[in-house]
């Protein structure tokens, strides 16, 4: 495939290492955005590149042995559904200068206790915290709207890794709780697929150990994420998480600023179909949100339908396809304002829609701003 120039110059920015637009490589930006900013576009569309930190090569076992080189290509979630915790890893490790474990990201947004948010003495989050005084309450909403794969899981009991779905800015929220876990201490390349040996075990040890075992590490979730079949489980998941984890202070605490015109694709598509008034207004304050983040060296995060990237199958039961992606560029290309995104399913460039396929390298894709604006229904980043 031809490397655009915008990939290319995205390899170059890669490989020098560059954490922030406009910052150099190693430093982390302490700066916290304000609070209500007054949002604006990028008149110019001027090109802007807002990187995370590259993933450290070994982390996965077969670094360069399998194509596309994981070491080059976005985090990939595998065969999990869990796209929200791998979007929202991409923010926090742009954020923190690190790379950190998309699957300790939703451990903790499925099984964290928030209430530990309110010990916080950090003045940025006490305040939003203060805003928000029903924060736990919509986490709790957030979490019981969990689905569990039927897939070796008939009865859809609550598995670690049979979850599916989350929501971005609970676990922006939560991840404040514990210091952060690298990606290098619990690898995430690949989703679950570097964790079936553990898994297998805890599947095992549960069915003989869970009449023995104290389950307080469960305390803090959602009784829809509690089952006698599956607590042992996956209190020893976490038990394991907490063993791999050298866990660092954050260097900055993670405060989210998001908005939405629709509750999720479905919804989207429904207000379109309906010309709902205030739906285009809305689209544009998404992108002026999208340009503000980039233009002052954050990562955005957007909700979108993956269909923008690729066809739906006729028999494909799922309609909408809501998935969650970084923006991770901006550049103008004839005469068109284009955005970076950055894939997390793993797929291959081949696959996507004629037209996209051709602006697609290692999993990230230039959109035009019509192609994004079609599906856009929420935009979050952190001050």
């Amino acid at each position: 495939m031809t490397r655009s120039v915008g990939a290319a110059r995205f390899a170059r920015c890669l490989a020098a290492g560059l954490l922030l637009a406009g910052t150099p490589a190693g430093a982390i930006d302490l700066r916290l955005l304000p609070e209500n900013p007054r949002y604006a576009r990028n008149k110019t569309c001027a090109d802007v590149t807002v990187m995370a930190p590259a993933r450290r090569p070994g982390t996965h076992p077969l670094d360069d042995r399998i194509s596309p080189n994981p070491a080059l290509s976005p985090m990939s979630q595998g065969d999990s559904a869990i796209c929200f915790a791998y979007a929202t890893a991409d923010m926090i490790s742009q954020r923190v200068g690190v790379t950190v474990s998309a699957l300790d990201v939703a451990t903790r947004y499925y099984f964290a206790d928030p209430a530990g948010l309110t010990h916080s003495r950090d003045r940025a989050l006490r305040r939003y915290l203060s805003r928000h005084p029903d924060l736990a309450e919509e986490i709790a909403e957030s979490r019981n709207d969990t689905e569990a794969s039927r897939e070796r899981n008939p009865q859809r009991k609550p598995y670690f890794d049979k979850l599916e779905d989350g929501q971005e800015a609970a676990a922006t929220l939560l991840y404040n709780l514990g210091g952060l876990c690298t990606d290098r201490d619990l690898p995430s390349f690949d989703g679950y697929g570097q964790h079936t040996r553990t898994f297998g075990a805890l599947r095992w040890r549960s069915r003989v150990a869970a009449p023995k075992i104290s389950w307080r590490s469960l305390g803090g979730t959602v009784p829809r994420l509690r089952d006698p079949a599956t607590d042992a489980f996956n209190a020893g998941w976490i038990a394991h998480v907490e063993r791999r984890c050298r866990r660092k202070p954050l260097p900055v605490p993670l405060v989210p600023v998001s908005d939405s015109i629709a509750d999720n694709q479905l919804d989207f598509m429904d207000k379109a179909a309906r010309r709902e008034p205030g739906l285009a207004a809305g689209s544009d304050r998404l992108m002026a949100m999208i340009d503000y983040a980039l233009d002052r060296g954050r990562l955005p995060v957007i909700g979108y339908s993956w269909y923008v990237l690729e066809e739906r199958l006729p028999k494909d039961p799922d309609i909408a396809a809501d998935h969650s992606s970084p923006i991770i560029a901006r550049r103008r290309a004839g005469g068109r304002c284009q955005y970076h995104l950055q894939d997390n399913t793993g797929e291959y460039c081949a696959r996507m829609r004629p037209g996209i396929r051709e602006r697609c390298d290692l999993g990230r894709v230039w959109l035009d701003e019509d192609e994004l604006r079609a599906s856009l229904y929420s935009v979050i980043y952190l001050r």
